[in-house]
């Protein structure tokens, strides 16, 4: 099949996935212009053909097409994914270093504030051993304050404080004092970096799970396109194995119509016969419509059944009911039906020249009439070997088709 399998591509995401950041690095997904290209060519090239087919194998070409351009989305879904993929497994990469870091640094944290808590308590049991002193020295009265006070310390200023009161000398004390201070700030201190290293421990994971969910999500989403993207396949080579299986069906009914271009190349020889063709000129006809082209002329190739077409003129993408206006002066020699080329309109130009409307809803010309540019000859439809409404216009030489473009 011309079209690049999608199913190895969401495969690939889902090893991706569930391997590690240098796998992801190593097989980073190609940009998608290239493949985005030749699928937008295939559709567009099937979507054309059907303008040239018959009535079943275009229904079959139609759908061929929509399934190649619904991979086409899902192939962009999936190198969409793989991209999300790629950043969720680098920042869930940055959230494990990082809490590998908060709980080195909480080990680290809970070492220095035992250590600082040892000495705390240390320097807490020789302060209980000076307050003990201080009060055996007192006298009853100084021990009665003093308890008093001790009983109202709401920490170890207050302590201080109320021993100073029943102490006659304190630098020593004032010393210990400061010194158990300074210890238990410190504990303090390393304590709330404790609490800050949980609290980024917690953070951490949180983030972990998050982007752990995340990759997972993705994971299911590339799973869920990897099943549809079967689907689409397994359909499309049933319609492929269709089309291959009628290629006689289908090859008979352009035959038929290949017989009748010849017929409309004989009438046209002999109507035109002792004319003198004209040269070839730009801007000598004028578009029949104001739509796009949607098939162009000249041969091509089958996508499918490889084998040559030719497109004896320009497919418009004109809706149904879109008046369909001469291409110049002249006279009108065929008005009505015309085998495959259904509802017809034919205008010899008197200068060997002539121009085809096909697939008309409706003829507004009559034969023998003459006609001017820009004046309406009948309206767009799907008569004939036609599968939708537009209008196929043809340029003939002498009777033989042209490239109209050569002459709009």
């Amino acid at each position: 099949m011309p079209h690049r399998p999608i199913a190895p591509v969401v495969a690939l995401i889902v090893v991706l996935v569930g391997s590690g950041h240098a796998a992801w690095a190593a097989k980073k997904p190609p940009t998608t212009t290239t493949t985005l290209s030749a699928r937008e060519t295939r559709v567009r090239e099937l979507r054309a053909l059907v303008g040239e087919a018959s009535a079943q194998e275009a229904v079959l070409l139609s759908e061929i097409a929509d399934i190649e351009a619904r991979l086409d989305d899902l192939d962009e879904a999936v190198w969409d994914l793989t991209k999300q993929s790629y950043a969720a497994q680098r920042r869930l990469d940055a959230a494990e270093r990082n809490l590998k870091k908060a709980e080195a640094d909480q080990d680290v944290a809970i070492r220095r504030y035992g250590a600082a808590q040892a000495q705390v308590d240390a320097s807490r049991q020789h302060m209980n051993q000076t307050v003990a002193a201080m009060y055996r020295r007192g006298t009853s009265e100084e021990q009665a304050l003093y308890v008093a006070l001790v009983q109202g310390a709401a920490n170890a200023n207050d302590l201080f404080s109320a021993q100073r009161y029943v102490a006659g000398s304190i630098k020593t004390n004032r010393r210990e004092l400061d010194h158990f201070i300074a210890l238990k700030e410190e504990a303090d201190r390393l304590r709330h970096q404790v609490d800050a290293r949980a609290a980024e421990i917690k953070a951490g994971r949180d983030e972990q799970a998050a982007e752990r969910d995340r990759l997972q999500g993705l994971k299911d989403q590339a799973l869920a396109n990897r099943a549809a993207a079967k689907s689409e396949e397994d359909r499309q080579q049933e319609l492929l194995k269709q089309v291959q299986e009628k290629k006689a069906d289908f090859q008979s009914e352009l035959n038929a119509l290949q017989v009748e271009s010849g017929a409309v190349g004989e009438f046209l020889r002999q109507v035109q016969a002792g004319q003198k063709l004209a040269p070839r000129k730009k801007r000598t006809f004028r578009a029949p419509v104001g739509a796009p082209v949607s098939s162009g002329f000249g041969p091509r190739v089958h996508p499918i059944l490889g084998e040559v077409r030719t497109h004896t003129g320009l497919d418009y993408a004109a809706g149904g009911g879109v008046p369909i206006k001469a291409s110049g002066n002249g006279i009108v020699i065929w008005a009505g039906p015309r085998g495959g080329y259904g509802d017809t309109v034919i205008i010899d130009h008197r200068n060997g020249l002539a121009t085809l409307y096909a697939h008309q809803s409706r003829v507004s010309a009559r034969l023998g009439q003459k006609v001017s540019t820009g004046q309406v000859v009948g309206f767009v439809g799907q008569t004939g070997m036609s599968t939708g409404p537009h209008l196929h216009f043809e340029v003939r030489e002498m009777g033989a088709p042209v490239n109209p473009a050569w002459y709009l």
